[in-house]
């Protein structure tokens, strides 16, 4: 398992939220996950802005990122 930083995004006039795996990372530990958003975080909003707030024509209304879990492989 690794962990990565997801991002939840909220969108006007779309009625299911989106989650994506912000793919610019990924980390050993939940506590580096922790730690690199501590780190970076305006870097995270700045880049989550530029490339959704008007994602295929529809306007970003509220997102949280966080760190989850998956499973990047046949478990032993």
């Amino acid at each position: 398992m690794i962990w990565v930083l997801s991002v939840w995004m909220v969108f006007v006039d779309v009625p299911q939220p989106i989650t994506q795996v912000w793919q610019h990372a990924s980390f050993e530990t939940r506590a580096d996950c922790h730690e690199y958003i501590a780190v970076n975080k305006v870097k995270i909003v700045d880049s989550i802005l530029e490339q959704f707030r008007n994602h295929e024509g529809n306007l970003l209304e509220n997102f949280e990122f966080f760190c989850e879990n998956i499973v990047t492989g046949p478990e032993v």
